[in-house]
This record gives C-alpha cells, structure tokens and sequence, in this order.
C-alpha cells in the first residue's frame, strides 16, 4: 500500500479482530491488499450489525 496512514489504520483493525498476521504482510502486495481491504470492511460490516 502506497498510502501509509491508511496502511497503519488498517494494520490496527487486522489486529483489533485478531486476524493472523500474514494479512499485514499481504498488504504489500497491491492485488492482495485489496482483497484484504475488502475482507476487512466486511467484517467490520458484520461486526457492526453484530453489535
């Protein structure tokens, strides 16, 4: 990911939902990225109807 405060945001939601660790290192690879991005957002959907 190119742009760095969205990369650390999104590390501290990988963590925040004890995600392994191999999702912050596929952020460096741009096709991956996306759909770790994607993933996360749809957690945090669920997460939010959850709750």
């Amino acid at each position: 990911m190119a742009d760095q405060k969205r990369k650390v945001e999104l590390i501290q939601r990988i963590e925040q939902f004890q995600l392994p660790c191999h999702l912050i290192l596929a952020l460096d690879d741009a096709e991956q990225a996306a759909l770790v991005i994607e993933a996360v957002q749809c957690l945090e959907d669920m997460s939010a109807q959850w709750y």
